[in-house]
């Protein structure tokens, strides 16, 4: 009897652990998970984007934002072990690390004061963030050596009206 009971619990165990696996393995994005939150809300769910900013250490803790490729941001929060991997955080200088984040959405957070945010239980580096090269334009530079002058000799101008009146 106690045999089959085991069994029993172990094949529950198991169903349970699949499905929990299947949803978590469900790539979603931002826009999607804002829009259907009350689908989401505390369900695991997979999320990848860039990570931005700087990595906020709180404690045993940390805060990074995630960047999704259509341009929202949201808050990962989880222990600071799981952001050690990554390595470049994007700006106006980088791009940062593109990260896929696996963990608990919610929607209005209890524990961090309402925000909407993801509590991580694993941050995988998919793709190292790189140093970016902004171009200046030929018409900005030649724009930065003429005016100067231009504005100089406005000056020169309106001292010598004012000198005369």
């Amino acid at each position: 009897m106690i045999r089959v009971i085991r069994s029993i619990l172990g094949i529950l165990f198991f169903v349970c652990l699949s499905g929990h696996a299947e949803a978590a393995t469900t790539e979603i994005t931002l826009d999607e998970l804002l829009k259907n939150y009350q689908q989401y809300d505390g369900k695991i769910i997979t999320f990848k984007g860039e990570a931005i900013g700087d990595i906020i250490l709180r404690g045993k803790f940390c805060w990074v934002n995630v960047s999704d490729p259509a341009g929202g941001v949201i808050g990962v929060f989880g222990p600071r072990e799981l952001a050690e991997e990554i390595t470049c955080l994007g700006g106006y200088r980088f791009s940062g690390d593109i990260i896929s984040v696996r963990g608990v959405f919610s929607h209005a957070c209890g524990e961090h004061g309402g925000d909407t945010d993801i509590h991580a239980e694993k941050i995988t580096v998919l793709e190292k963030g790189k140093a970016l090269s902004h171009l200046v334009e030929p018409w900005k530079i030649r724009l930065s050596i003429y005016l100067p002058g231009i504005v100089l000799v406005l000056a020169l101008i309106h001292l010598i009206i004012r000198r005369f009146r």
